[in-house]
């Protein structure tokens, strides 16, 4: 540490408005959250040593993954704390400035943008769907043994059959996932599509649709309503849904996001 620079930088979990909240200890381990406040702007905040989480060594515990997991936990306990209570804009993980008179300055500069976001948010909870395709039965050892006693022909022809069975199966479940993008969107105030991933482990569920939803707290029972009625349509077909949440809106909080400044 230089001659004259503080040891510690400012962490910013979220930001939120109206009151200071009291300062909070066992939120994070170790850690007190507290309150910096710019008019009505309340920035959620912890003092964090930088010979920890300074420039020069934050980067190699970003590749430790016990530090990664421990504190990305803590990150998440205290805006989901503050979220219980007030409309929160969730900040990136490791948002950090020099001091407390930056993160003033950052609240001062932006009030606006987050002032517009809050309100896009106020009454709203972001909410997970998750639909699985469960894997497919595999061929058993007696199937192996008929498929070697059919002739070349007979292989070939059971073989194109099977796979025009894989790609109709596949269909469907584009279809299902699209009309379950359709009922979800006429119960909520937005929805976002997450990419699923390429390749699974065999025998293992396929994500066949994961998508996030800005839902006003009051639609939730109706929201609930209609997925169990969906879950249950879809059962049959050899797919299941999954809800999560609430979860802080990171999904819907572009503005509060780009704009955090340099520190």
């Amino acid at each position: 540490m230089r001659p004259g620079h503080s040891s510690t930088g400012v962490y910013l979990y979220c930001i939120t408005e109206g009151q200071p909240r009291a300062p909070e200890e066992g939120l994070h381990p170790s850690r007190p959250v507290h309150s910096l406040v710019y008019e009505d702007l309340v920035a959620v905040a912890s003092l964090v040593p930088l010979e920890e989480f300074g420039e020069e060594t934050l980067h190699a515990h970003l590749e430790d993954p016990d530090w990664l997991e421990r504190e990305v936990r803590g990150h998440e306990r205290v805006i989901e704390k503050v979220m219980v209570s007030r409309t929160v804009l969730p900040l990136k993980f490791c948002t950090i400035f020099l001091t407390e008179e930056k993160v003033r300055a950052f609240l001062e500069r932006d009030q606006d943008k987050f002032h517009r976001a809050l309100a896009r948010l106020r009454g709203r909870e972001e909410w997970e769907v998750k639909m699985y395709c469960e894997p497919a039965c595999r061929a058993d050892a007696q199937g192996s043994d008929v498929a070697a006693s059919l002739s070349g022909r007979e292989y070939l022809l059971r073989k194109k059959a099977a796979q025009a069975a894989a790609q109709d199966a596949a269909l469907e479940v584009r279809r299902q996932a699209q009309r379950a993008v359709e009922i979800l969107s006429g119960c909520v105030e937005e929805i976002q599509l997450k990419p699923a991933a390429v390749a699974y482990p065999p025998g293992t569920p396929k994500l066949a649709l994961d998508a996030v939803c800005l839902l006003a707290k009051l639609r939730f029972p109706v929201f609930r309503t209609r997925l169990e009625g969906l879950g249950n349509e879809v059962a049959d077909k050899g797919l299941r849904l999954q809800l999560s949440g609430p979860w802080p809106p990171y999904h819907f909080t572009a503005e509060a996001q780009e704009n955090v400044g340099p520190p």
